[in-house]
């Protein structure tokens, strides 16, 4: 998270407690400015950590990356707020690469408990005949990791998606 927006999440922070501490609610103006910011600092934390899986990857051996996908969403489909973030990205790797999208998933795992994601194994669904999925949370964000099980050239791909937890203006998310 960039100073800025460290010491604009302190201010944020500040007028929440601080109106916690009188008595008072935020008004709806307030409300909105405090999930804003934590929808930002959300979308860094999300697109960073997306970034980082993404270079566990050796260049060469990605033929494709798309473009990050996603965005940020209202959760439920009444109201403009409270908001997530998802972010949303394919790897396709070369058909005669080294290694299978599996493989990768495979090698990725300690990676990603060294870096506080704990897999939750119970959520998965069973594989089905072209992927599977494996799901890690950490700090209330939910990693899956789509795995194309297809044979090369069908599918040689995963896709990480990265979803937020919702805006709560009467919380702090940060670390």
């Amino acid at each position: 998270m960039t100073n800025s927006r460290k010491r604009a999440s302190a201010v944020v922070l500040g007028l929440v407690l601080a109106l916690g501490v009188t008595g008072c609610a935020l008004s709806a103006e307030e409300r909105i400015t405090v999930q804003e910011e934590q929808l930002a600092s959300f979308i860094d934390r999300a697109d960073a950590w997306g970034a980082d899986i993404v270079a566990q990857i050796p260049e060469d051996e990605i033929e494709l990356l798309s473009d990050v996908a996603g965005g940020s969403r209202g959760a439920n489909g009444y109201e403009q707020w409270p908001r997530y973030y998802y972010f949303d990205q394919i790897v396709v790797l070369h058909p005669d690469g080294p290694r299978s999208p599996t493989q990768v998933a495979d090698d990725l795992e300690p990676w990603l408990e060294e870096q506080g994601w704990k897999r939750a194994t119970e959520g998965e669904f069973p594989p089905d005949e072209e992927s599977f999925e494996r799901d890690y949370f950490q700090d209330g964000y939910h990693l899956a990791l789509e795995i194309y099980t297809v044979e090369p050239p069908q599918a040689q791909s995963l896709q990480i998606v990265i979803v937020t937890p919702t805006t709560d203006p009467g919380r702090s998310f940060d670390e």
